[in-house]
């Protein structure tokens, strides 16, 4: 024989933060005085205990004794049943010594905040928020969203109004902003608003806001109204400038006259129009020359009209015996780019090459890898420029990897579209993967537990040269 337990049973819930008692009685079933010591066993040993730990119990007599409950305010301990046994232990015989299994109820707290992320946009249409909901409660928190502004100048758009929070985990909600009416010239507005987050319980509503800010910029900025009021100046000063200055000047030229026609035989016009020029247009018409009225075609090298024409190295009718040249003197068909005569060759220095890859990784704490490029067998690949692409808005952490040599890292919050050049391209040999490794935090524009399909896609577009291996 030795201890019987007696644990009342009690529905009472013990409260996160408050102190919970419950009575617990133990019997001696033994023929001589028993000395008991008592002690918590299981998960729950951290927030139970039992007073007193040890007492001295007759023959067939019992003792009380409490078990206190006292369960953090913590997301850790979840709301509902949680598992314990209660231990007697026995001085005169330890084979009589006890357990009692039991359970106790935890009772459910909500604390939750809502935060904006970013707090402040300038934009001149619209902008994208994102709600964050944390729940610091131990049991599933369901809220909804609202926003609101004091002057009534915001229009807001959510893609969903409810969300659902695990405890101790937090949630995305998307929030689109946009200005009522377009403001087109003049400084910039801000304009302030609020999201709230409800949540309705049993003791009634309970809600928290985030504030943010939208500053509205002018359609058309005030530089570019300057800039085309003196580009339109300038275009007036350069019309003013030929009517005005160069247009009268080039008539005022042209009105003083062509200079004096030469006449075949080397003779000279003179005098007003008509009067010395009927002479020369009878001679050259006396020798079947041009008639009167058109221009008259200029001496020949020999004073003669009709002769041989001219080469292109000043002699007449003659060609050079060697062939024809380029205008560098360069026998023709042969390149005078190069002196060695081969020509414009194919540069030795490889080939352009560019790719792009992009990884969809789940949301995770380890970084997966889902986007990698080889480099092929006998060549080397010469990176020179990359530009990571993060268009969803997730966050986590991206890295670009030689194989398993990580080359640079960065956070996927801090930007959408980010170019980087390298002054020393980065060099993967043959058979050398270039990958793209990512820890997906968050993906963007999706609640974590909205969907079990919702995935990171950053992505890397990268340009250099492929170059044989051995360069």
């Amino acid at each position: 024989m030795g201890a019987i337990v007696l644990l009342l049973e009690d529905d009472t819930p013990a409260k996160p933060g408050e102190e919970t008692r419950r009575p617990v009685q133990i019997c001696n079933s033994g023929s001589v005085v028993d000395r008991f010591e008592l002690d918590i066993v299981g998960d729950a040993k951290d927030w139970i205990r039992v007073e007193p730990v040890q007492m001295n119990v007759f023959p067939d007599h019992s003792v009380g004794a409490e078990l206190i409950f006292t369960p953090p305010r913590s997301a850790e301990i979840p709301a509902g049943e949680v598992p314990f046994a209660l231990r007697v232990m026995s001085h005169e015989d330890l084979e009589g010594s006890a357990v009692e299994e039991a359970t106790v109820t935890v009772g459910a707290f909500t604390d939750f905040g809502v935060k904006l992320v970013p707090t402040t946009r300038r934009t001149r249409f619209g902008a994208r928020f994102h709600a964050v909901v944390d729940n610091r409660g131990n049991a599933p928190l369901r809220a909804q969203l609202y926003a609101s502004d004091a002057d009534a100048r915001l229009r807001f758009t959510f893609p969903y109004k409810e969300i659902e929070v695990a405890r101790g985990k937090g949630a995305v909600a998307p929030v689109k902003v946009r200005p009522a009416a377009r403001q087109w010239r003049g400084p910039d507005v801000t304009l302030p608003f609020q999201v709230l987050a409800v949540h309705q319980g049993e003791d009634g509503d309970e809600e928290h806001t985030a504030d943010g800010a939208v500053v509205q910029a002018a359609v058309i900025p005030d530089g570019t109204v300057k800039f085309a009021m003196a580009v339109t100046a300038a275009v007036l000063a350069l019309l003013a400038l030929w009517f005005f200055v160069l247009k009268p000047s080039a008539e005022s030229d042209a009105s003083k006259g062509a200079p004096p026609a030469q006449i075949p035989g080397g003779q000279q016009s003179s005098g007003p129009p008509g009067a010395g020029a009927t002479s020369g247009a009878d001679a050259v018409a006396g020798t079947g020359g041009v008639p009167e009225g058109l221009p008259l075609p200029p001496p020949s090298a020999g004073g003669e009209t009709g002769g041989p024409s001219a080469g292109t190295d000043g002699t007449r009718g003659e060609k050079d015996p060697a062939g024809s040249q380029n205008e560098a003197g360069a026998p023709a068909g042969q390149d005078s780019g190069r002196p060695d005569g081969q020509g414009s060759g194919q540069d030795d220095g490889g080939r352009a090459f560019d790719r792009r890859i992009q990884a969809e990784v789940a949301a995770s704490a380890d970084f997966d890898t889902k986007a990698r490029y080889t480099v092929p067998d006998g060549s080397a690949l010469l990176i020179s420029d990359v530009i990571f692409e993060n268009v969803a808005g997730d966050t986590g952490v991206v890295q670009i990897q030689r194989g398993d040599e990580i080359l640079r890292q960065l956070a996927l919050e801090t930007f959408r579209d980010y170019e980087t050049r390298y002054g020393e391209p980065m060099r993967f040999g043959p058979g050398e993967d270039v990958v793209l490794a990512v820890r997906c935090d968050v993906p963007g524009g999706q609640s974590i537990t909205a969907s079990d399909a919702a995935v990171c896609t950053p992505g890397a577009y990268f340009s250099g040269r492929l170059v044989p291996a051995g360069e």
